[in-house]
């Protein structure tokens, strides 16, 4: 016999908010683990940047580029979490399987850019 057990959903954001940059650039190895064990599937699977980025915005997710390289960004802070290198799937694998990324580049002189397609 099989139980359920129903647990009440509580009231307020379904997302925690990713800390910014400026308190550490780190993650704990746990969180790192769960990215990867999250989005590995999203990043395999994806067959063009543009799925890529419409699949990682449904789980609250984005792409940017800091320092010049692709990043994993809180949809909605906009805050940089970790490198996509960190979690497996590095630029230039992406690249090679998905085509050129397009990007527009700031003009800042930090090696910024927002992924375009």
């Amino acid at each position: 016999m099989v139980q359920h057990i129903e647990i009440p959903a509580e009231a307020g954001p379904s997302q925690i908010r990713w800390r910014g940059p400026e308190s550490s650039n780190r993650l704990d190895c746990e969180t790192g683990v769960l990215l990867r064990a999250t989005l590995s599937p999203v990043f395999q699977q994806a067959t063009s940047w543009t799925a890529l980025r419409r699949k990682l915005a449904r789980k609250g997710f984005g792409l940017g580029f800091h320092q010049g390289r692709l990043v994993l960004t809180d949809r909605q802070s906009g805050e940089r979490i970790c490198s996509c290198k960190y979690l497996g799937h590095p630029l230039r694998a992406l690249s090679d399987r998905l085509g050129r990324a397009k990007v527009l580049a700031s003009t800042d002189g930090r090696g910024r850019g927002t992924l375009l397609a």
